[in-house]
């Protein structure tokens, strides 16, 4: 585990980070300069999120873990598979069953108060207090957080999805230039101070779509354009590729505004095609019923022609 310490040593001094600037809510910066010289063992959640706000992947460098940690990760993982798949429902009350094990200290506390947050923005459809727990959860590490000011500080992936959800919760709650800005901040956040030559790419192609989409659903076209792009590029280098039939729809929404017909459509036939090939059939489905209605052409149609 002392080649945890040396690793983050080394990355932060890449990237010119002073110890303050990567520790910031997780530890002190006694501590984190104990862990730098190899004279303390940091904990694996610990070691993950100084490792996380380095951009790099934590669990690709551990080299153990404890009993009691591996069951925190394993938590995570399952959480987040079910996450994936929109059972919303269904992840909150596996991580109940866990919640006096994820109470136990502050790591495991932000993961708990943000399924919590989950389950109030999408199956309660109670904003007000999804926003207030997403707050409670940023507090936790971040505790000098605020949604009207730039951020300046090193984020983990926990307190990344956070934010989104914050912002998500804003939306739904009809607050919507909040919500932009909030995403906006972090956008710019990620890729000011985590920057281009780091690991970042797969934490945000939902932020980035997110922003596009409501962009474009506020007229702001131009600004749109810019995310689409970013994030079409951001699911190609991270291998994250779920996202880019979302943004392929954003920016037919471009095109449609610039009155470009036959760019728009063949942004819906790859949309549509990525649909169906990662069996979103809800989403192909809802797709192909838009355009029939709009411009009387069948997607379906158009697919198995183009396969002849």
């Amino acid at each position: 585990m002392y080649f945890i310490g040396s690793l983050i040593k080394s990355e932060r001094e890449k990237h010119r980070l002073s110890q303050e600037d990567l520790c910031f809510g997780i530890c002190a910066v006694s501590t984190l300069s104990r862990i730098e010289n190899n004279e303390q063992t940091p904990t694996t959640e610990k070691a993950v999120a100084l490792l996380s706000r380095l951009g790099l992947e934590g669990s690709s460098y551990l080299s153990f873990v404890s009993k009691e940690e591996y069951r925190f990760f394993t938590i995570r993982h399952d959480v987040e598979d079910i996450l994936a798949h929109r059972e919303y429902l269904r992840a909150y009350e596996y991580t109940v069953k866990h919640e006096d094990y994820l109470n136990k200290n502050n790591f495991r506390k932000q993961f708990l108060w943000a399924v919590y947050a989950i389950k109030q923005c999408f199956v309660d459809k109670k904003y007000e207090t999804a926003i207030k727990m997403t707050e409670e959860a940023l507090r936790i590490t971040c505790p000098l957080f605020d949604k009207a000011k730039k951020i300046r500080y090193l984020l983990t992936d926990v307190e990344v999805n956070v934010i989104n959800l914050m912002a998500v919760s804003y939306w739904w709650n009809g607050e919507r230039i909040t919500a932009i800005n909030l995403l906006i901040n972090l956008t710019d956040a990620i890729r000011e101070l985590h920057g281009t030559s780091m690991k970042y790419e797969s934490r945000y192609p939902m932020i980035l779509c997110n922003l596009s989409k409501w962009l474009c659903s506020q007229m702001r076209y131009e600004e749109a354009d810019e995310y689409i792009e970013l994030g079409r590029k951001v699911c190609l280098k991270s291998g994250k590729l779920r996202m880019l039939p979302y943004f392929c729809c954003c920016k037919a929404a471009v095109w449609r505004s610039a009155n470009q017909s036959d760019k728009v459509l063949e942004e819906y036939i790859s949309a549509y095609i990525m649909f169906k090939n990662m069996e979103l059939s809800e989403d192909a489905a809802n797709l192909r019923t838009f355009v029939m209605n709009e411009y009387n052409l069948d997607l379906e149609g158009v697919v198995l022609l183009r396969k002849c």
